[in-house]
């Protein structure tokens, strides 16, 4: 009976996930200064339960709650977090939760804009220091705040640490976030409650799939870890015009070179993670729409039927703004832009 009632592992839960879907630009709005409007200040309406209820009943069964805390915390050494915005936070997990979905809550955007006074997470040598006293103090909250909440809900250490335009890192920087991937756990795990066997996300840095950043990640030993990349493969096919300058945008995909490329990226992640029992998740993925959509289609069903096969569950990100075109769900109406995608990705990971 003890046996049967122990914790799952990290291994364990990522085998039950199927298809995980982002609630981006919301609560991820990087917007000091605004409060609770923050959640608007990037064009999309306040989120409702109706909205988590559309996503889950479509079989969307892992929420990832991207949420910047960045303009909702005093000054030290307390960086006391606001209390109406974590009490919005909270309700918005709660709904996900109530819905039986697995929710990942995280620390978004704080080091997204290092021009920015407010953007504090920088990952380097340089800063780390400074780093580590608002990182603690913020996780040292966030995990009493969440400690009696069940297993299902899932801390996140970071989104895409990285350093201003530097996407790459280098053995310094791969180091920076090692240490404070190692902090996190260490900070959830004493917190006490669900926390000593609450299943704990860390990405790489950047949270790339590239074979220097996913060599460089060093997981604490703790059964109850994930690890965590981002991966717009190809780059070109999945982001639109305005935010590629390296390469010119694709609007097809499927030839023997394309499946290939994706496929080589699979086999890596899944060599260094999965085959080592480390669980892995795609914490984000997404392609714009098409002229012809059919190639956006073949694109998802392939990513996610081949992930899903080496046991790597992909979350897509959705951030529905009127400019943003890789969102499936109207969060005004609750009717989804792309239902044959969504029934693609479905499909793939079930």
């Amino acid at each position: 009976m003890k046996e049967q009632n122990r914790p799952c592992t990290g291994g364990e839960m990522a085998a039950r996930m199927h298809i995980g879907w982002n609630l981006g630009n919301s609560l991820d709005c990087f917007a000091p200064g605004k409060g609770l409007e923050a959640e608007t200040a990037w064009f999309n309406p306040p989120v409702t339960r109706r909205v988590l209820e559309t996503v889950t009943e479509a079989g969307f069964d892992v929420l990832r709650i991207p949420v910047t805390w960045a303009g909702h915390f005093g000054k030290g050494p307390e960086y006391r977090l606001d209390e109406a915005w974590l009490c919005r936070v909270e309700e918005i997990i709660s709904w996900g939760l109530e819905l039986g979905a697995y929710v990942i809550v995280n620390l978004h955007h704080d080091g997204s804009a290092m021009n920015d006074p407010h953007a504090w997470l920088v990952p380097d040598a340089a800063h780390i220091e400074s780093v580590l006293p608002v990182f603690t103090a913020l996780w040292t909250q966030l995990a009493a705040r969440f400690g009696g909440y069940g297993e299902k809900l899932i801390f996140e250490s970071m989104n895409e640490p990285h350093c201003g335009n530097d996407w790459v890192g280098n053995p310094e920087r791969y180091a920076a976030v090692n240490r404070l991937n190692e902090a996190f756990v260490r900070i959830i795990r004493s917190s006490g409650e669900q926390n000593r066997t609450r299943k704990l996300l860390l990405p790489t840095y950047a949270a790339s799939p590239k074979e220097a950043a996913i060599k460089g990640l060093v997981l604490p030993e703790d059964p109850y870890l994930m690890a965590s990349v981002h991966a717009y493969t190809p780059t070109e096919f999945c982001f639109p015009s305005r935010e590629v300058n390296w390469a010119e945008p694709r609007i097809r995909w499927g030839s023997p070179a394309d499946r290939t490329q994706l496929t080589e990226q699979l086999d890596r992640l899944e060599n260094r993670f999965v085959r080592r029992g480390i669980p892995l998740l795609i914490g984000e993925f997404a392609a714009v729409c098409k002229p012809d959509d059919a190639q956006r289609l073949a694109w998802a069903e392939y990513y996610v039927r081949e992930a899903a096969r080496r046991g790597i569950r992909c979350l897509w990100w959705d951030t529905c703004t009127g400019k943003e075109s890789m969102g499936l769900l109207d969060r005004h109406s609750c009717r989804w832009l792309y239902p044959e995608l969504v029934q693609t990705l479905i499909r793939a990971a079930y």
